[in-house]
């Protein structure tokens, strides 16, 4: 439980910042605008935490946690390059809202019924199982990223032809916007078949983002 924790967890920060840096080009400001959603409300739930924990029980609430993390994770399985912090501050304020009904009860039950001297040691072990799956999850996010992006590229790229009625279009009306920019056919061309290639990279990368937040969604459900 507490490797799939790290997963989700650690797994999430890694790739909402990467998408927004990529496909938005966001700076640094704005994407910390974005993230401190995740954090916020966890301000306010967390004093009320101790009291939760006494009169329910643990396993409920890392039930409820999880849950509401895997639904943070699937409203962002389904972006799109037009995404942004408006979009995306609900699912995160979502995920503030079931991160601490994790956290907290997770470790009371790790650390429940060790002795007071072995206390420090059992939360050392307990961080560095969080610490560890989430090391795990970013390597395998970032792996899987990189063969979904590829994946989609091809299947786009299939549907892209000169055969194709709609990339004919597509090329002529680029071309000719850029060929009164520059006079020059030939590079009015290139230009036109180098935008048509940034848009399918862009949807690809889209695509394979949400295909990384849809699988954190099916290890959520799996841990709960």
């Amino acid at each position: 439980m507490n490797l799939v924790t790290g997963l989700g967890l650690y797994g999430s920060i890694f790739l909402l910042p990467l998408f927004l840096a990529q496909i938005q080009g966001y700076s640094a400001m704005r994407i910390g605008e974005t993230i401190m959603w995740s954090g916020i409300p966890q301000l306010f739930i967390i004093p009320f935490l101790p009291k939760l924990v006494q009169r329910f029980d643990l396993r409920l609430l890392i039930a409820i946690g999880l849950s509401l993390f895997g639904v943070s994770c699937f409203m962002n399985s389904t972006m799109s390059y037009q995404t942004g912090v408006e979009q995306l501050m609900w699912s995160q304020i979502v995920r503030a809202c079931g991160q601490p009904f994790v956290m907290i009860p997770l470790s009371t039950v790790a650390t429940a019924g060790i002795e007071p001297k072995q206390v420090g040691s059992a939360s050392s072990l307990f961080n560095m199982g969080r610490n560890l799956g989430g090391s795990i999850g970013i390597a395998i996010l970032g792996t899987l990223l990189s063969m979904r992006e590829k994946f989609h590229s091809n299947r786009l790229g299939e549907s892209i032809s000169l055969a194709n009625p709609l990339t004919r279009d597509r090329l002529d009306h680029l071309t000719q916007s850029f060929l009164t920019q520059s006079g020059d056919p030939i590079a009015a061309q290139n230009q036109a078949m180098a935008v048509l290639d940034r848009l399918v990279r862009r949807e690809a990368n889209v695509m394979a983002y949400n295909d990384c937040f849809f699988v954190t969604t099916q290890v959520e459900q799996e841990g709960e």
